[in-house]
């Protein structure tokens, strides 16, 4: 389980949400999703993983559990409609992504 822990606003500590395969930590809303979704549902890991990571490594997805949408990436696009160029970013796809503790060994 990670162990990397960042500071809230409010000073309280929060383990950052990160993916199993990869190790990175989880940005922006998707931190923020993934922590809520551990609180509510009582998870011990804050580890995350697509279905597809899962089956690559020998696990299978609980049956009945429910994943997690999460944005997948974020592209920049250019906007020029009112005459005016200004780029935006904005997500470029979604992932649904379960916890590690609603995996199991095939």
């Amino acid at each position: 389980s990670a162990s990397l822990l960042v500071k809230e606003r409010k000073g309280a500590n929060m383990e950052l949400q990160i993916n199993h395969i990869t190790k990175e930590p989880y940005n922006g809303n998707n931190q923020v999703e993934l922590s809520t979704s551990k609180n509510k549902n009582g998870f011990v890991s804050s580890e995350w993983l697509t279905f597809l990571q899962a089956k690559s490594i020998g696990l299978s997805i609980g049956r009945g559990s429910h994943g997690i949408s999460i944005f997948r990436g974020f592209g920049s696009f250019t906007d020029n409609e009112d005459g005016k160029i200004k780029t935006v970013s904005r997500p470029i796809g979604f992932a649904r992504v379960f916890n590690l503790d609603q995996t199991k060994k095939l």
